[in-house]
Parts: structure tokens; sequence; C-alpha cells
């Protein structure tokens, strides 16, 4: 469970998006995207869409594990991760703590020893965060990555020598500089990838969709 909420979070820093030529424009530069990408998140409050998750492991080739759900967040470092099928999961992060509820167990497992680094992480999605002060980027060809006149395709390395991930892709769209797609590659070369769709913005979200109260008999757990 470790495991999968840290690629999970990995993931999320960077939610909120070679070809010369896109939509009939030259292609920005790699600082260009990480800009204009933060000056979209920095526009608004809050945010929603619908996710799929594809995770594809090295040593199952062909093997792909999907997951469907949706995704809140709100300025203030708040997010909800609603996991719907093949099994209910939810995960809440209140700008302090942590929580993940797996209903099917039951359990919940709760924790703040890495709120400093996820609030840090998570400055990204409030505009106030720097992508280019934590990773080195590049601008891939969008047609080899099958994303030709939809938009951008940007791999970032993180620069800490203690990066729990060796890379990230994001898939930026055209229109507005909005992430679509995020792919996490860690250290083994497996791939997490989350594609959105639906996305609303701006909805004026109630801070109490991101707080989270046990519920009665079910054991909290804290690694």
């Amino acid at each position: 469970m470790k495991l999968n909420t840290t690629v999970l979070f990995l993931t999320v820093f960077l939610v909120f998006s070679g070809a010369a030529v896109a939509q009939g424009q030259a292609q920005p530069n790699a600082t260009d995207l990480c800009t204009k990408v933060q000056g979209y998140y920095a526009s608004i409050g809050d945010y929603r869409a619908s996710f799929v998750q594809t995770t594809a492991h090295k040593l199952f080739q062909g093997k792909l594990q999907r997951s469907y759900g949706s995704v809140s967040f709100k300025k203030g470092g708040m997010m909800r991760w609603e996991y719907r099928r093949p099994e209910e999961k939810l995960f809440i992060y209140d700008g302090s703590t942590l929580w993940v509820y797996e209903p099917l167990v039951p359990q919940v497992l709760t924790g703040s020893a890495d709120a400093e680094r996820l609030k840090k992480s998570l400055a990204f999605l409030t505009g106030e965060g720097k992508l280019l002060d934590e990773y080195s980027a590049k601008v891939l060809d969008a047609r080899k990555q099958g994303f030709e006149g939809r938009g951008y395709v940007l791999a970032l390395r993180p620069k800490a020598k203690n990066a729990p991930f060796k890379a990230v892709e994001i898939y930026i769209s055209s229109k507005d500089f909005h992430v679509e797609r995020s792919v996490v590659v860690d250290h083994e070369d497996n791939r997490n990838r989350l594609d959105f769709s639906e996305v609303k913005t701006n909805l004026g979200m109630d801070a109490k969709e991101f707080t989270f109260t046990p519920p009665p008999g079910v054991p909290v757990i804290k690694p």
C-alpha cells in the first residue's frame, strides 16, 4: 500500500497537461511549456476530473492493470481521489494528513510524516511551485508519443538524487496548457499512467469535501 500511495502522489505533483509544429504553431521550448502549464493551474481555484489509471509492470509485458475513478483538488494542497472500479478506495489529503480508506478490507491508513514533502510537491498545483526548480525538462516528439495534433509532451527528470522515481512524462493540451495525461516511470521502468477527462474548474468546492472521519469500528493504522 505504501508503494501504491507513493506512486499516486508522485503523479499528483504534475497533474495540475519531436514534432516541430503542433496545431500550426511553432513548438514552445521546455521552459515556455513549464511556465504555461504552471500559469494554467495558478489561474484556477479548484479542479475536478474523471481518470483512468493504467499500470504496466516491466516483468509482465503486455499485461495492464486499469482502475477508474474521479479526482478533485482545491487550493491549499487539498485533494480527493475516489477509485470506483475494479475496487473502491478513497485517498484524501486535507492539507496536513493523508487518509487512505479501503472499505473492502476494511481499514484506514493515516499518516502525516510526509506532510511537508507533500505540501512542497503540491505547491505546483496552486501556482506556487516551480517545475524547473525540481526537474530538468525536455520536449519529446509528440508524434512518436502518439499525441500529434493534440499538444506537447514533456519529459521531466527529478534533480534530487534520492527521488523515488526516475522520470515523469506530461502530455499538455495546446488549447489551454492543462495536463491531459501523466506517466510516472519508476527505477524499475514500471509505468503508471493517468488519463484525465471531463475536466471542470472553479466549481467553488467546499473544504468539507476534503475532510475524512473514519467509519465506526474500522481500524485506523499508522504505518
